[in-house]
């Protein structure tokens, strides 16, 4: 498997999944919340904007079963993402209403999610396969970017 650096990633996902946005975030190290480190669209999803964890921001079904459970989220249309995400509307003035939600695991544990958003509809159970792969391949990238970001996470 060819590691990719993150803006290939972003590359892989629109050529193969057609996302209009496509963000990198890492957990803090005591992991109440989540940094953003690679944005496609940084003037609207900031690199090293923030969101907690806990429920006033983040769905705690998400949660558990993108961090802690590391597996992959689809959010197939705007109903799904207006239920997991505060954001929502955001979301829908950039022309995305499907999300997939892939967990970075490095060593075993979860660091991160690659979060992949196209039009309503776009994205599809092949789709999750797809976005697996490329955020399989981004791993080390992502591992890196959070070390830099929070070097006491570094090996």
């Amino acid at each position: 498997m060819t590691p990719l650096s993150l803006a290939e990633a972003a590359d892989q996902a629109r050529e193969r999944l057609g996302t209009i946005l496509f963000t990198v975030t890492v957990l803090t190290p005591d992991g109440g919340e989540i940094s953003r480190v690679y944005s496609t669209h940084p003037d609207v999803y900031a690199v090293g904007g923030r969101k907690r964890t806990d429920p006033s921001q983040t769905s705690p079904i998400w949660a558990e079963q993108v961090i802690a459970g590391q597996n992959p989220f689809l959010g197939a249309d705007r109903a799904a993402v207006r239920s997991f995400f505060f954001d929502w509307e955001t979301i829908e003035s950039l022309g995305c209403g499907a999300i997939v939600n892939t967990p970075v695991v490095h060593e075993g544990r979860t660091i991160g999610s690659i979060n992949f958003l196209g039009p309503e509809g776009s994205l599809d159970e092949a789709s999750v396969a797809t976005a697996v792969e490329i955020t399989q391949q981004s791993a080390p990238a992502v591992a890196q970017a959070r070390a830099e970001v929070f070097p006491e996470t570094a090996l």
